[in-house]
C-alpha cells in the first residue's frame, strides 16, 4: 500500500519500505513506505494549502464529508475489521466492534462540532454606550496525529474527526504495526470529499517520523497516544514552537478489592485484562486484593483464565488473540521473567510461541516490586499484591508515575466512592475494573500519563483556538 500525500498515492522519495506482518503467523500481508524527510517535507508543504482552504470550507459542508466517510466505514466495515485483525492480530469479533465504534463515533463528532456555541458578552457604561463582544472558535491550523497499534481506528477517529470538523487540515502518522489499516481509512476520507491536503498519511518508524512532523514551525498541535517515553521525546522536540499539545500516555493502573467485594462479579470483570490480549492503556494492570480474600480470588481467577478461547484472531470464537508482534511478546516475557527473580511466584501461564503469550498470573508480588510501581506490562499479566488496610491499598495505587485509569470493587458503595476519590487518575471506576471510556467523558490521565482531555466537547475544544471580537460604542 501506498502514503497519501496531497491526494497522490505515493511510494517513498527513496523507494524504501517495510514489511506489515501478521503477527499470529509471521507472514508477510503487504509492505507500506518508509517516508524520508523530503516526503514528510511535501505532506508539511500540502497541509498549509491545506489548512487555509479548509478552514474556509462551511461547517456543514464539512460534516456532509465526515458523515459520508462514516457511511463508508461501515460499508466496507467487513474488510477493514479483516485487515486490522491480520495486522494486529486483535480478535475479528474485537476488530469488528472496533470499526462499528468508530463509525458511530465520527458521526457523534460532527454533530456535535455542528454545535458548538459562541458567547455574547455585554459592557455597559454609564454614559449610555458599551462595548459588545463575542467569542468565536476558529481552527489550529495543521494538526498532527500520531496513532497507536492497539485500536488504531478508533483511536484515528477521537483525534482526526475533532480536528477535521473544526476546520484544521491533519497529517496522520501511524504505528507501523497498524499502518495498512490507517492507510484504508484515510483514502476512504478522501474517497467521501476530503480533500488531500486537508487529510495525509505518513508512515514508516516513528522515531524518524515522529521527529520530522513535530520539530517544526510548519504545525500547530499534537495529538499524541503513546508511550510516556515517546510522548517526552516529541514534548522536548516541539516545545521550541510552543506546539498545542494532547497526549494520552502510558499507565499502571490499579484496582483495589476488598475483602467485602463480589469475587465472582470481580473475576468476570478482570477479563477485560485479556480483551486485546492485554493492551489496552487503561486495562486493569495492578490488582490489590485484600488478604483476607486474596487466596480465594486468585484461584478463581486462575479457574477463570483456564475457559479463555485463545487462538487464531481471524476465528469468531476466538477470545483472546496474540500480541502485536513477537517482540511485544518477548518484552512481555522479560518483564515477568524480571518480576518473578524479585521474588513474585508464577502462579499460571507464564509462556510464550511466538507472538502468543499465554494469560499469566503471579502471586506474591509485595508493594516494593517494579510491577507494584512503575513497570507497565501491556500484557495479559494479573499481578495479585495484598493488602490489609484501606489507607495501605491507596498508597499502593498511588505509587507510580502514572494516573491512568483506576478501580475499587467493595460492598459498601461509600467506601467505594470514597477510595475512587483518594485514587490519582484521570477515570476511576466504583464497582468495576479500570478499562472504562465512554465517547463524551473526559479521558486522560494525571502525572505522567498524560496532558489534556480527549472526548466529544473536550477534544473539540483542543482542537479550536478562541477569537474574542469586539464592537465598540454601541447604544
Amino acid at each position: 500500500m501506498k502514503m497519501m500525500i496531497n491526494g497522490q498515492r505515493v511510494d517513498a522519495s527513496d523507494g524504501k519500505t517495510v514489511n506489515a506482518v501478521n503477527p499470529a503467523t509471521g507472514k508477510v500481508i503487504d509492505t507500506f513506505p518508509y517516508a524520508t524527510r523530503e516526503d514528510v517535507a511535501c505532506a508539511l508543504e500540502a497541509a498549509q494549502q491545506g489548512k487555509a482552504d479548509w478552514a474556509n470550507t462551511s461547517i456543514s459542508a464539512r460534516a456532509k464529508m465526515l458523515y459520508r466517510f462514516a457511511d463508508l466505514l461501515e460499508k466496507n466495515a467487513e474488510d477493514i475489521a479483516r485487515l486490522q485483525c491480520a495486522e494486529t492480530g486483535k480478535p475479528i469479533s474485537q476488530a469488528r466492534g472496533d470499526v462499528a465504534n468508530s463509525a458511530a463515533l465520527t458521526r457523534n463528532f460532527t454533530e456535535c462540532g455542528k454545535h458548538i456555541e459562541s458567547t455574547l458578552h455585554k459592557d455597559l457604561y454609564a454614559a449610555g454606550l458599551g462595548d459588545l463582544a463575542f467569542d468565536v472558535r476558529e481552527p489550529l491550523g495543521v494538526v498532527v496525529c500520531i496513532v497507536p497499534f492497539n485500536y488504531p481506528i478508533d483511536t484515528l477517529l477521537h483525534k482526526v474527526a475533532p480536528a477535521l470538523i473544526m476546520g484544521n487540515a491533519v497529517i496522520i502518522k501511524p504505528s507501523s504495526d497498524a499502518a495498512l489499516t490507517l492507510i484504508r481509512c484515510t483514502e476512504l476520507l478522501l474517497e467521501a470529499g476530503v480533500p488531500g491536503n486537508v487529510a495525509q498519511i505518513v508512515t514508516g518508524p516513528g522515531a524518524s517520523i515522529g521527529d520530522y512532523l513535530v520539530d517544526t514551525d510548519q504545525i500547530d498541535c499534537i495529538n499524541f497516544t503513546g508511550s510516556t517515553e515517546a510522548g517526552v521525546s516529541l514534548t522536548q522536540r516541539s516545545a521550541k514552537y510552543l506546539h498545542r499539545v494532547l497526549m494520552e500516555l502510558g499507565g499502571n493502573d490499579p484496582v483495589v478489592i476488598f475483602d467485602d467485594a463480589n469475587i465472582e462479579a470481580a473475576v468476570e470483570d478482570a477479563m477485560s485484562r485479556v480483551s486485546n490480549t492485554g493492551q489496552t492503556c487503561c486495562a486493569t494492570k495492578r490488582f490489590i486484593v485484600h488478604n483476607a480474600i486474596r487466596e480465594k480470588f486468585t484461584q478463581a481467577l486462575i479457574e477463570r483464565l483456564k475457559k479463555v478461547k485463545v487462538g487464531d484472531p481471524q476465528l469468531d470464537e476466538t477470545e483472546m488473540g496474540c500480541c502485536v508482534s513477537e517482540k511485544a511478546a518477548r518484552e512481555i516475557e522479560a518483564q515477568v521473567n524480571e518480576t518473578v527473580a524479585q521474588g513474585a511466584a508464577l502462579l499460571y501461564g507464564g509462556t510464550r510461541d511466538g507472538a502468543f503469550y499465554a494469560p499469566t498470573v503471579l502471586g506474591s508480588v509485595t508493594k516494593d516490586m517494579d510491577v507494584a510501581k512503575d513497570m507497565e506490562i501491556f500484557g495479559p499479566v494479573y499481578p495479585i499484591i495484598g493488602f490489609d488496610t484501606e489507607e495501605d491499598a491507596i498508597a499502593i495505587a498511588n505509587q507510580t508515575i502514572y494516573g491512568l485509569n483506576g478501580g475499587v470493587m467493595s460492598g459498601d458503595m461509600i467506601r467505594g466512592l470514597r477510595v475512587a476519590s483518594k485514587i490519582q487518575a484521570g477515570t476511576v471506576v466504583s464497582n468495576g475494573m479500570s478499562q472504562w471510556r465512554s465517547d463524551s467523558a473526559p479521558f486522560g490521565g494525571y502525572k505522567m500519563s498524560g496532558i489534556g482531555r480527549e472526548g466529544l466537547n473536550f477534544t473539540l475544544e483542543e482542537m479550536s483556538q478562541l477569537k474574542t471580537i469586539v464592537i465598540k460604542g454601541v447604544k
